[in-house]
């Protein structure tokens, strides 16, 4: 499948894996598991995968919430459970045409992108200067 922002695709990814372990009952990634072993690679990592904080996964979660319908389910479907499905039968599984999954996946990350990397509204202060913060204003002496 053609990927348009291939860092939201990776962020999409691991917020698939994040979301799937909520919906079950679990809260997020898991910070240790009895399973682990010993850190030589005989058990199953189960950790926080490097560079992500549940506060990241909150705010792509928030984004997808955000998504008009179409989107969302789209998204949900790719990357919770389309895990190692084909494009095809991603497809089928959505009732569209591959193209129409790529169109749709490419305007996610497009608004996914935008959401998350503006998360606080710009004030009005800030407009009007034309995006630069407002002069301080000096306290008058006594």
């Amino acid at each position: 499948m053609r990927v348009e922002l291939a860092w939201v695709d990776a962020l999409l990814s691991r917020w698939g894996r994040w979301a799937l372990r909520c919906e079950s009952g679990a809260l997020g990634f898991a910070s240790c598991s009895i399973m682990a072993g010993s850190g030589d690679g005989d058990g199953f990592d189960t950790a926080i995968p490097l560079g992500v904080l549940d506060d990241d996964m909150e705010r792509v979660d928030g984004a997808v919430r955000k998504l008009p319908k179409i989107l969302r389910l789209t998204v949900l479907e790719v990357y919770q459970f389309g895990q190692g499905k084909s494009d095809r039968k991603l497809a089928a599984s959505l009732g569209i045409d591959r193209t129409t999954v790529e169109k749709y996946i490419c305007e996610a990350h497009r608004q996914i992108a935008l959401d998350i990397s503006i998360p606080y509204r710009q004030n009005h202060a800030q407009s009007v200067n034309g995006g630069t913060t407002p002069a301080r204003i000096q306290p008058a002496s006594a």
